[in-house]
């Protein structure tokens, strides 16, 4: 064969621009690019050697290989591998997305052979090598016994040449001419610092000279029974660079109807987030071992981005870069199995280790109380992990719905919560009072988002949810008729009408209920809409913090307090009393709207 000189295709040249320029983020990952061909290479050797006693260099040993030589600049991967013929070279590296994986595969489904272990298109990441090369030489001898050593070079501006070449092992070599400035690829502990952050588990072994410097068998492809906790404990640091051990992992084994094996944690401490800004989650993605992506979101729903761990899957389709991952069904499929997975696992843990689920709750429970309202498909299942505090069980969070509905009194037809600022003040508050005269017990909720989750939720056991600042109680009859107040008349009526008038820009209705016993007056929610604190919360995401919002009023008729006040309404100080009222109900919320104010009204009573 004499040396001839040959033109890439257009389509070549247009998108070899492309991935030099712009498509790679890192221009490290043509090392990634190359082991993993190397690796591919490696395994259609291995598939043939099973079939195919007439391999050329049979004894040859599976492995990969790079040299460094710093006087020359250049930079050497060398498998061991099926190698390719000249037709091969020209039909795989000079033309884009016609890899000779594809090619392989399909030559195996003619022979109705099933595909081998493959990943990636590999004329796409060959060319990532010009990113940090000025000229790349290949040498290459086929497995085939006739096929005859071939030498390629390009210096990837639009031409390459075909020769002979002298190399007698089977295999690929692809030496990189350094481009000024990329003498960091000459550094041994660079090449091995990437070689452990993208081909660490390569299901061969991968060689900086003389040193092996990979680790082919990957924890999450060994058969669980063969793995100690110790090992699980140590990979996870390794993976997290946590100095903590985990709480609890799940070792995940699929063959259909996507084919992945993951390991998950669940870490002994919760993600760090700010309000407002943006958290990286995700898994670790790999496919065939190769390492593709950190924080792969599509892999794992929001609301379990507490979870740390990785996946790796033969059946996920890479984008032309394996910089993006396709939105594929696999990555969904993927998804929903992992999901279940997981909350299944809590599940279990609920059940069958409470002090070890309650470590677990009180970590994470916001992040699993998040997808009650993001994940609509999965309430079925999360709701059972729900724990609460309540005024029957207020030291640890450790009842759940149907604990609550088991305990429920005749008659009684919703499940009632109370949210507040402190577990201190929900204790005290006067919502409670009707409630614990009659021994109905109330959840007791400190976290914000608590009554978003629970007014998503809507029902549970066929049961409404209901806060107890609501007007709408639905109580059972005989205690609905207990606190029904009849139309108030003389000293009471004017109370309320002159409470409404002094205060008609902080209140929308005051009335009167014997649901309170011990304490004066209370805020309620007239219709059961929008409770205060949802409405809190609504106006801080959209940056209204300081916007009031307007109350209703509730006292209780049989109150000392409220009995005198009601014979004083024509008095000059009265405003005074009405603004104490109102400052006293946002109290038992264990809110202070104005402490200035409400300090000016209490002075005159204590001289």
């Amino acid at each position: 064969m004499t040396k001839v000189k040959h033109e890439f295709k257009t389509e070549v040249k247009e998108i070899l621009h492309l991935i030099i320029h712009t498509l790679y983020t890192h221009k490290e990952v043509f090392l990634r690019e190359l082991l993993s061909n190397a690796s591919d290479a490696l395994n259609k050797v291995h598939f043939h050697s099973l079939t195919n006693s007439n391999l050329y260099d049979k004894d040859q040993p599976l492995e990969i290989t790079i040299h460094i030589d710093e006087k020359e600049k250049t930079l050497t991967i060398e498998d061991t591998g099926i190698g390719m013929t000249k037709d091969e070279l020209v039909t795989q590296i000079g033309t884009i997305a016609h890899s000779g994986t594809k090619k392989f595969l399909k030559d195996l489904a003619e022979n109705k052979d099933k595909p081998s272990d493959l990943i990636g298109q590999f004329g796409v990441g060959f060319y990532s090598v010009f990113m940090v090369a000025d000229k790349v030489t290949i040498e290459s001898k086929s497995y085939l016994p006739e096929g005859e050593a071939v030498l390629w070079e390009s210096d990837g501006t639009g031409t390459y040449s075909l020769d002979e070449s002298p190399r007698r092992k089977r295999g690929t070599s692809i030496k990189l001419h350094l481009k000024e400035g990329e003498d960091a690829f000459l550094k041994k502990e660079h090449i091995k610092a990437l070689v452990n952050q993208y081909s660490n588990f390569l299901a061969f072994p991968v060689s900086l000279e003389e040193e092996k410097i990979n680790q082919p068998e990957a924890l999450w492809r060994k058969n669980r029974k063969d793995i100690e906790d110790d090992e699980y404990k140590e990979f996870y640091k390794e993976l997290t660079h946590d100095f903590m051990d985990p709480i609890h992992w799940e070792h995940i084994q699929s063959e259909a109807p996507v084919q992945f094996d993951s390991i998950l944690y669940f870490p002994e401490r919760p993600p760090i987030e700010t309000p407002g800004m943006a958290t990286e989650h995700g898994l670790k993605l790999y496919a065939k071992r190769v390492f593709i992506q950190d924080d792969c979101k599509p892999l794992i729903p929001r609301f379990l981005r507490f979870v740390k761990g990785l996946v790796d899957s033969e059946d996920i389709p890479l984008n032309v870069s394996r910089e993006a991952i396709q939105d594929d069904a696999n990555i969904t499929k993927i998804n929903k199995i992992l999901t279940k997975k997981v909350l299944d696992a809590l599940a279990k843990i609920s059940e069958n280790d409470p002090e070890k689920y309650q470590t677990l709750w009180e970590k994470y429970g916001n992040f699993l109380k998040e997808g009650i309202y993001d994940e609509l498909s999965l309430r079925k299942k999360l709701t059972p992990l729900l724990r609460f505090r309540s005024s029957k069980q207020a030291e640890a969070p450790t009842v759940t719905l149907a604990d609550y509905v088991e305990r429920m009194v005749e008659n009684q037809k919703a499940i009632y919560y109370l949210l507040g600022e402190s577990m201190a003040s929900l204790k005290e508050s006067p919502h409670l009072d009707l409630f614990r005269k009659h021994d109905i017990e109330v959840l007791l909720l400190t976290e914000p988002m608590d009554d978003l989750v629970l007014s998503h939720l809507g029902e549970y056991d066929d049961k409404k949810l209901i806060n107890v600042e609501s007007g709408e109680l639905d109580l059972p009859e005989k205690i609905a008729k207990e606190v029904e107040v009849s139309e108030v008349e003389g000293d009471m009526k004017s109370l309320s009408e002159r409470i409404q008038d002094l205060l008609k820009d902080k209140i929308n209705k005051v009335k009167f209920s014997k649901a309170l016993t011990t304490s004066p007056c209370r805020f309620y929610n007239e219709h059961g809409g929008m409770s205060h604190s949802v409405k809190k919360i609504m106006s801080q995401m959209q940056g209204l913090e300081n916007m009031p919002f307007k109350r209703d009023l509730e006292l209780n008729p049989d109150h000392p307090y409220i009995k005198d006040l009601a014979t004083k309404t024509m008095n000059a100080d009265f405003k005074d009393h009405a603004l104490l009222l109102y400052h006293l109900a946002g109290l038992f919320e264990g809110q202070a709207e104005n402490p200035q104010e409400l300090a000016k009204l209490i002075l005159p009573h204590l001289s």
